[in-house]
């Protein structure tokens, strides 16, 4: 009996080990994935970009909740998974939407180098800053998600003097006391704030596969509307908790 129990508590430690090794991969091919985004950057394929930086959305959006399930931190104690994260985060939210603002000239051109420059610099000191997320899990201040702000200026085709402002506005904003919500950490509001991300990537994949070719406009604004219906959900949660913080 105590033979068998030992070789159930083998191979549970093994199937563990296994299943810890195969989650830390898939947030490692997160980082791939910002590679082939940067690829078709450079070979000025805006489109499949933003399809791989989706990809590595999704990746973002389901590991984190895979390796606390099955407790991933206890089985690969010297790898750390938060710095993993963080850096390929870093990579795709970051360094690429920077790129793409130079590449492919969302802002009048001698401001090209400078805004990407300021992002990178301000979303540097937002990663290592401990305090970045209040005790009920909503970030201080606008969060650096860039790919999410040049993913808007790609579906609208907003010119480069609004780009511009925009970012600056944004830019200031992440000094602000605004908070704004974390989809999957925020616990009073997960469930619906979950149900508004599935949408919200569901529909953008879509809205950025159908951008300029002709399809039916009853489909397309259809689209749109639940797209900007899950977007006015998270800006005005947001709104609402900093002004009643």
């Amino acid at each position: 009996m105590s033979n068998e129990k030992n070789f159930k508590t083998l191979d549970q430690f093994k199937y563990e080990k296994i299943i810890g090794f195969l989650i830390h991969l898939l947030t490692g091919l997160g980082l791939i994935a910002g590679l082939f985004a940067l690829i078709s950057v450079m070979n000025n394929n805006q489109k499949e970009a933003f399809l791989w930086l989706g990809v590595a959305f999704l990746i973002d959006s389901v590991d984190g909740t895979l390796a606390r399930k099955f407790n991933v931190k206890k089985n690969f104690p010297s790898i750390d998974g938060k710095m993993l994260d963080s850096i390929i985060d870093f990579f795709n939210y970051v360094i690429i939407p920077s790129v793409m603002i130079y590449w492919f000239n969302y802002v009048p051109d001698q401001f090209m180098v400078l805004i990407p420059v300021i992002l990178i610099l301000i979303s540097i000191y937002s990663y290592v800053n401990l305090n970045i997320l209040t005790k009920d899990n909503y970030y201080n201040g606008f969060p650096a998600i860039w790919n999410v702000i040049i993913l808007y200026f790609y579906i609208f085709g907003t010119s480069q003097n609004f780009n511009l402002m925009f970012l600056i506005l944004l830019i200031l904003l992440k000094f602000s006391p605004l908070k704004c919500i974390h989809p999957l950490r925020v616990k009073n509001l997960k469930v619906l704030s979950i149900c508004f991300s599935i949408v919200w990537f569901i529909t953008s994949v879509l809205l950025i596969m159908i951008k300029d070719l002709s399809i039916n406009p009853t489909y397309e604004l259809f689209l749109m509307f639940l797209w900007v219906l899950s977007n006015i959900y998270f800006i005005s949660t947001s709104i609402f908790k900093t002004f009643t913080n």
